[in-house]
């Protein structure tokens, strides 16, 4: 890692993993009105959507895989990892599950992340999309086994 004037700078795992850890957020605020039933259904979301660490690497993988692809002007940045599980534990909650399976994050891959891309401008002539490229990535982006994530806490 490096350091940015005096201050270790994080990893995208690190950052994703702090980010949807309420016991590890770095900044806690006041809350200026009371809570929206909204909120109070994504406080639920991180609490009862575990992500093994194999599932958070594998959300920072395949972000990190748009940056340097060959077709995209501009990859997903970290907030695309945190998107990305984001919304896949929203999808594990949503099919009765406390947990993050693979697939849900193979579902949502394209949701979370196509917006977040800018193709280069001489593939919009051939009509490639941002989901194209992001089907490619989830192609070839290795993931882990099934059986090496465990499937609850």
């Amino acid at each position: 890692m490096t350091a940015v004037k005096g201050r270790r700078s994080r990893s995208d795992r690190d950052l994703v993993e702090a980010s949807t850890d309420p016991d590890r957020t770095d900044a806690r605020l006041d809350p200026a009105a009371t809570a929206t039933p909204q909120r109070r259904l994504g406080d639920v979301v991180v609490d009862l959507g575990f992500a093994d660490r194999g599932i958070v690497e594998a959300t920072v993988a395949l972000a990190r895989a748009t940056r340097g692809h060959p077709e995209l002007a501009v990859g997903a940045s970290p907030r695309g990892s945190l998107a990305l599980l984001k919304l896949a534990r929203c999808k594990a909650v949503v099919a009765g599950r406390d947990f993050v399976v693979l697939d849900d994050v193979k579902a949502v891959a394209a949701p979370a992340l196509a917006h977040r891309l800018v193709l280069r401008p001489e593939l919009w002539v051939r009509r490639v999309s941002a989901e194209d490229v992001v089907r490619e990535v989830l192609a070839a982006v290795p993931t882990p086994r099934a059986e090496d994530i465990p499937s609850a806490r």
